[in-house]
This record gives structure tokens, sequence and C-alpha cells, in this order.
């Protein structure tokens, strides 16, 4: 009789491995993707599958496979990263306006800032305060990322906060009504120096509205009679190629090249000036470590077509094209497709522009921050009129050298020294 047991289990043990190669066999003929043949079985077969999160599963494997390209600026976002990254390329959402951060003592939503003429400035919400609920659910139980989404939502909508106010000791519930946060990537101002007006414009990314709102601003700046202009680039990440196509064709002539693009089998694409402003007033560019993408072909557009100097720290180094690929799963790939050359030929990725005038700032870059955070960490504002650091050393050498050429009759851009 053991011999028939052990007989019954074999042809059943055998059985089993027969059925199990046959189904890898026909996994692998109907998808030849390995990942996913790989998570299938794992779904079919894992003893403990019901407690596999397969989304983190899946968000691992193409983590990894984006690390072992071997290359640079290629980059891979979950669902939830995503939703951020197109609010800072569309620069608008739905909330409440508060830029924020994670307060692991308190598990709460801690308040940098309420943003400028928004829904929680007008509330009366303080830097410092603490959210701890949203909607009756505390935010230790949604989690960060969970929370900051709630905050968000259709504008005209309502959403209930729990507040404690750590100065006063007070805690407070807050009902308050979303809008369209819009978030102002361009930022200008005048001021006096030495007798002259001198124009100031901070882009601190590029959007879908910075085109607009740059060409605005740029003009209102030119209708106050500027006789000079400095534009701030430091530490804005880039974003938009063509918004940077726009914002430099405003400081050129038509036809004059901005950037020349290059694909992986050689063909060249030339971007030229569709032509703008055009002003014939000296220009300054200011940049640094975080200057990368975008704000580079801006001020190698205007540097080598003898539009203005640059002031600063050597760029980030960033010449890479990246292509947004939508994913199945909500994700976003951004794929190197194209490396870009100045329009003297230079290629400067991971090479960084050096300035024709080296100012350092005092400030020691973290060098662990990769590309992907620093295009994360965008401060949000809602706020277009900008503020000047008069003590910072790259703003007053920007403004000498300014001053300077104004002094001596410089007309046109391309009598700068």
């Amino acid at each position: 009789m053991r011999k028939f047991q052990k007989i019954i289990v074999s042809f059943f043990l055998i059985a089993a491995i027969v059925s199990a190669a046959w189904a890898t066999e026909n996994l692998a003929q109907s998808n030849s993707d390995t990942v996913s043949q790989v998570l299938k079985l794992i779904k079919t077969y894992y003893y403990n599958e019901s407690s596999v999160d397969f989304e983190k599963l899946q968000d691992a494997a193409i983590e990894a496979i984006i690390a072992n390209l071997g290359g640079h600026f290629t980059y891979y976002f979950s669902p939830s990263e995503a939703k951020e990254f197109s609010i800072q390329t569309s620069s608008q959402y739905g909330g409440i306006g508060t830029e924020v951060t994670f307060n692991a003592t308190s598990n709460a939503i801690e308040v940098i800032s309420p943003m400028y003429d928004s829904p929680a400035e007008k509330a009366g919400i303080k830097s410092g305060d603490l959210i701890t609920s949203i909607d009756g659910t505390s935010v230790k139980a949604l989690g960060y990322v969970k929370a900051v989404d709630a905050l968000r939502g259709t504008p005209g909508s309502t959403v209930t906060i729990q507040l404690y106010r750590p100065s006063d000791k007070a805690t407070m519930t807050l009902m308050l009504k979303r809008s369209i946060i819009e978030l102002k990537t361009v930022k200008s101002t005048t001021f006096e120096a030495s007798g002259t007006k001198i124009g100031y414009i901070r882009i601190t990314n590029f959007s879908e509205t910075t085109s607009s709102d740059f060409n605005s601003a740029f003009a209102a700046l030119l209708n106050q009679h500027i006789q000079g202009l400095i534009l701030d680039l430091r530490d804005d990440p880039g974003g938009l190629f063509t918004a940077a196509l726009d914002v430099a064709s405003q400081f050129l002539p038509q036809g004059k090249l901005i950037i020349t693009m290059r694909d992986k089998n050689g063909y060249e694409y030339p971007f030229k000036s569709a032509g703008g402003l055009d002003p014939k007033i000296p220009v300054v560019v200011l940049v640094n470590n975080g200057s990368a993408s975008s704000s580079e072909i801006v001020s190698a557009a205007l540097r080598d077509n003898d539009i203005g100097v640059l002031v600063g720290e050597r760029t980030f180094g960033k010449a890479a094209v990246q292509t947004e690929f939508q994913l199945s799963n909500g994700g976003l790939l951004l794929l190197v497709t194209d490396h870009y050359f100045t329009p003297n030929g230079q290629d400067i990725n991971l090479k960084g522009i050096e300035p024709d005038y080296v100012v350092s700032s005092g400030a020691t870059p973290t060098e662990a921050e990769s590309y992907k955070q620093l295009i994360q960490s965008v401060v949000m504002s809602t706020q277009s009129t900008a503020k000047i650091n008069l003590s910072d050393p790259q703003f007053q050498k920007a403004v000498e050298i300014l001053v300077g050429e104004i002094k001596a009759g410089v007309t046109f851009p391309k009598d700068l020294k």
C-alpha cells in the first residue's frame, strides 16, 4: 500500500512539474518581456503571492532597468511622482496653495509658507503650521504623498483640515475652497544702481506658461526704459525645450542659431530664432551649478551670439534631450533621445558652461543631489514680483558689469567686454 501511495505521490509531483513547465513555456512564448514574465509567474505560483505589492515590485523593476543603462538623465517617475512632474510642466493645479514638507516628529504636513493670494493665505494659514488631518483622516494614516494629493482637487470644491499652530499651542479646524493655483515661473522687478535703471528677471523653471509670462515681463521692463537686464537662471533645472527656444528668441534676430540637436544616428536638427523683442541693451545672465538643461540652452545661445555675458559658477552640464513617454501604469519615462550642441558647436554634456566671470556664491552644493531630485525641488510660488538680495556677490558682479557698460555708452550687446 505504501508503495502504491509513493507511486501516486510521485505521479502527482511529476504531473505538477510538467504542468508548471508547460505553463512557463506558454508564458515565455506568449510574452517575450522577461520582466512581465517573472511578475506573471510570481502572481501565478508564488506561495506568498497575497502579500506582494505588485505596483511596488513593478516600480522597483523599472528603476533597476534604468539604473543599469549606464547613462545619465533617463528617469522613471512612479504614478504619484508623475503627477508632481506634470504640475511643474503645466504650472497650475487645483488646491489650497501651500509650500509644504513632512514633519516626521509630528506625523503631519508642515507649512513652509502659504502661496501669495491663495486660499491658504486668505484663511490665515502661517509658516510653521502643522496640518494633522484632511477631511477627517489623519495625515499619519494617509501618508505624506496621499495627504498632499488630498489637499488638491477640483477648483471650487472644499476640503476640511485640522491645523495645529505650535507658536500658539492652538488647534483649529478650517474649511477651505480650492482654487486654481497658478505657479509663476517668471519673476521680475527693476532697481536703481549708480543712477542707472536696471531690469531683473528670474526664471525658476521652463513650463508651459514661461514663454508668455517672460514676454509680458520683458516687454513691461523695456517700457519702463531699463538700460540693462539681469537674467537670473540660477538653480533653474530646465523644463520644456520649446519654452527655452521662445525665451532665447526674444533676444535674437530672426534666423540666428539657438541650438543644434543630434540623434543617435548622427542626424542634426538646427533650431533658429523666430525673432522677438531683440533689445539693444547690455544683458548679464546669472548661472550656477543648479542651472541645467533649458537654462543652459538660453545661456549658451545668448553668449555664443554675443548678446550677453555669463556670471556665476559652472553650470550643471545637461545637454541630453529627454522625451516623455507615458506608461500604462500611470508612470512616466524620461528617456534620453538626443543631445544638443551650443551655437558654437560645444558639447556641454556632463561638462557644463564656464561663465565669463566666475564668482562663488559662498554656498557648497550637495553632491549627492541628483538631477531628478533637483527638478522635483523647484520652489512653487504664485508671486510674479522678484525679490533681490543686494548682498549676493554674484548679483553684485552683474550690477558692476552692467553699470560699467552703461556708463561707457555701450548700446549693442556685441560690444560687451
